[in-house]
This record gives structure tokens, sequence and C-alpha cells, in this order.
């Protein structure tokens, strides 16, 4: 075979890659299919901006490692023993066609990954929409409003490939894992050791890194995009807030990582070793 076969062979193969990882990692664009296509985020106009394939490591939520089964561990006697049900806390994964473009001007999936309480998530997705979660980034020390699209926040499917352990504290729910925290931990206790876990995922934390800046040169993109924040009313301003929720996850593949956090985080609460 000729090396000009092998080449077209290869493009023919990136390109086919390419569409597999945004047909089924890429987040909404096919949930937001009233968004207009033709509406982009700023970027560096440049040549580079338009790469067919970035051959970037991204992070994962819980970090880069495999999480192992808990399905062991929560039907022991010694989690029998240590655990007792309390309240519940609901863990959501948002999208909206405003993330949607982020999503594409990096070439990455990204969503809102956070929890609230119990059968309080669509009231939660509602104040989302209302504040215009995400819809400020920072240039050249102003904040610039980029609000097209951050008001249709809405809870995404979260598809699992694994059913939960019998004994697991979390539970599937339609666009939710509800998650059953033991009477000892409180709701505060749990969001601040799970959102450390999806932090290790956060984009606007990768940007900042080496491997994270250089995927962004090989765009020809602003990392300053990524870091994206709200303005929250105070007083007769506003209070421009951070988001730290926005993180990088392939939502098919990659949602049980989720689940095993959730489980983790409640293991260690309870002092069982993982």
């Amino acid at each position: 075979m000729e090396l000009s076969q092998i080449r077209s062979q290869l493009q023919v193969l990136t390109n086919a890659l390419l569409e597999l990882e945004n047909e089924r990692g890429s987040m909404c664009r096919s949930e937001c299919s009233s968004t207009d296509p033709t509406v982009e985020l700023k970027a560096d106009p440049s040549p580079k901006a338009s790469p067919l394939y970035v051959p970037t490591n991204w992070p994962r939520v819980g970090g880069r490692e495999n999480l192992p089964s808990t399905a062991e561990l929560l039907g022991s006697a010694a989690f029998r023993d240590r655990y007792r049900p309390g309240e519940e806390r609901e863990i959501y994964v948002a999208a909206c066609s405003g993330l949607a473009r982020l999503s594409t001007l990096f070439r990455l999936p990204t969503y809102k990954i956070s929890t609230c309480g119990a059968g309080r998530l669509p009231e939660r997705i509602k104040e989302l929409r209302r504040d215009g979660y995400g819809a400020e980034w920072r240039s050249n020390g102003q904040y610039v409003v980029d609000d097209k699209g951050f008001n249709d926040w809405f809870p995404s499917h979260i598809y699992l490939n694994f059913p939960t352990a019998e004994n697991s504290p979390v539970a599937i729910r339609p666009r939710a894992l509800t998650v059953r925290l033991p009477i000892t931990m409180s709701a505060t206790d749990f969001d601040i050791a799970f959102d450390r876990e999806v932090r290790k995922a956060a984009i606007d934390l990768w940007v900042a890194t080496p491997e994270g800046a250089a995927h962004c040169a090989w765009l020809g993109v602003d990392p300053a995009i990524a870091q994206r924040s709200t303005a929250y009313p105070h007083g007769a301003g506003a209070r421009d807030c951070p988001c730290t929720e926005i993180a990088i996850l392939r939502i098919r593949e990659e949602s049980d990582r989720l689940v095993k956090i959730a489980e983790r985080v409640i293991l260690q609460h309870v002092a069982m070793p993982i």
C-alpha cells in the first residue's frame, strides 16, 4: 500500500473517531436541538482553532486512576453495623446550550456536576436559569457577559453502564442520583467531600495547568473563556462568583464514577478502608 493511501485511511479513521467522540461524549448537542449552531464563543480565529483531533489526556472526576468496585465493602457486616440511613441528597449533571458551545470550542464534554436537597432539583434548575449560571468570564481584567444559552439549564440524563451494588446508599432516579447519607453525616460534609472529587476534573483548574494550557494553545483558544463566573445580586451591584462545578465528563462512559465517588465518600465517613 502506498504512503499516500495510508495517510488517507488514517485521516478517515481520525475523522470517524472525532465524530464518535462528539456523538457519545459531547453533552447536550442532541438534547439542545433548538440551539443555534452558528453562535460561537469568542476565540482566536487563527487556523489553529479548528483541528480535527487534539491528543489530550483529559482529567476525570475522582482523579485519573480507576475506581475499584465498593460492592464487597457495602455488603459487609462492618458496613451494616456502622451505617444508619439519614437525610437524602441528589447528585445532578446539568447542561445548557451555552455550555454546549463551550464544549465545542474546547473540544471537551463539560457539565455542571453538583448536589441539592432531595426533591429540590426542579427548583435548583430554575435558579440556575434565573442567575444565568456561568454566563461570565474575564478578559483583560474585565468581566465579559456571554449570556447566550446560559439561561436554559436542564438536568441531563445520567447514563450508567453498571447497576449499583445491592446495599449501595446510591439509587438511580430520573435525571439524578439519590444518595442516602449516614445519620451522622451532614449535607454540608457530604457536599464538600463530593465536590472535592469532582474538582479533579474541573475545567477552570485544568486550563491553568501546563497540559490544559497546551490543549488551549493547540486550539488557539483563550483559556480564560473556560473560567466562568456568575453575577449574583449584591447590594446595588453584583458579586461575581467563580463557577467551580463545571467539569469535564464523558457522560456515557464516566457517570458510574459519580456513583463510586458518592459511595467512597460515605465509606470513608463511617471509617471503612477503601
